[in-house]
C-alpha cells in the first residue's frame, strides 16, 4: 500500500474515529439517533464540502453494492456511472460516461468482519439507486492496482430530487437533498457547487 493509499485511509480514519467514539458513547443509550446515523463529521456549507474534496461529481447508482474491508474499516463499494464531473484534483482520469468505484464506510472491524461495529445503522447502510451528488476524496491503491474514492462524510450524501408531476422534467437548479434529515445542509443546488468551486479557485490563486 503506497503513500497515496495511506493518505486515503487517513481521511477515512478521521471520519471513523469520530463515528467510533460516538458509537462507544451511545451504546448504553441507543444505537442510532433519529436520522438513523451515528454521529460523524458534518459540513455546514457547500464551500466546506468543496474545500475538503478532491473529486466532485454527479453519478448514477444502478447496482447493488459489494462489501469490502480495508485495514480495520468495512465499506459498501458502489459502481457509480459518472454523469457530470465538477472537479478532479487527483491523478485519476475521470470523464462523463466512466464508471468509478465509490467506497462508503459502514463499519469498523478490528478483527473478523463478522464482528463489525456498525457506524451506520443497518437499515441505512445501503444507498437507494438513483442520481447522487458526491463529494469525494481519493487516491491510488497500489496493492489492489486501482483508484479508491471515498465520500468525505458517510452521512452527508445528496440524492437528486425527482421531478414532480412530469418525470421527464428536471427540477429547477438541479436540486439534491441529503439522504439523512439534518439542519446544517439539507439541500444543495448545482449552482451552489459551481459558486463554491469558483470561490475556492479564487482563494487558492490569491494565496499563491
Amino acid at each position: 500500500m503506497n503513500k497515496r493509499t495511506i493518505a486515503v485511509i487517513l481521511v477515512v480514519l478521521a471520519v471513523a474515529l469520530v463515528s467510533a467514539f460516538a458509537f462507544k458513547q451511545r451504546q448504553e443509550v441507543s444505537l442510532t439517533d433519529s436520522s438513523g446515523y451515528l454521529l460523524s463529521k458534518v459540513y455546514n456549507s457547500t464551500s466546506e464540502l468543496v474545500d475538503f474534496s478532491n473529486v466532485i461529481l454527479k453519478g448514477k447508482i444502478s447496482k447493488e453494492p459489494r462489501q469490502e474491508q480495508l485495514a480495520e474499516l468495512v465499506f459498501h463499494v458502489y459502481d457509480v456511472e459518472v454523469e457530470k464531473l465538477y472537479d478532479n484534483q487527483t491523478e485519476q482520469n475521470i470523464t462523463a460516461g466512466d464508471t468509478v468505484e465509490v467506497y462508503r464506510i459502514i463499519g469498523y472491524a478490528p478483527g473478523d468482519i463478522h464482528e463489525m461495529a456498525s457506524l451506520v445503522a443497518p437499515e441505512y447502510q445501503q444507498l437507494e439507486q438513483g442520481e447522487y451528488l458526491l463529494f469525494l476524496n481519493g487516491g491510488y491503491d497500489e496493492e489492489g492496482d486501482k483508484h479508491i474514492l471515498i465520500p468525505n462524510s458517510p452521512e452527508q450524501l445528496y440524492k437528486a430530487k425527482e421531478a414532480e408531476g412530469f418525470p421527464w422534467l428536471k427540477p429547477a437548479g438541479e436540486r439534491f437533498d441529503s439522504i439523512s434529515p439534518q439542519e446544517q445542509l439539507p439541500t444543495i443546488y448545482e449552482s451552489d457547487v459551481f459558486l463554491a468551486i469558483g470561490k475556492s479557485l479564487l482563494i487558492n490563486s490569491r494565496n499563491k
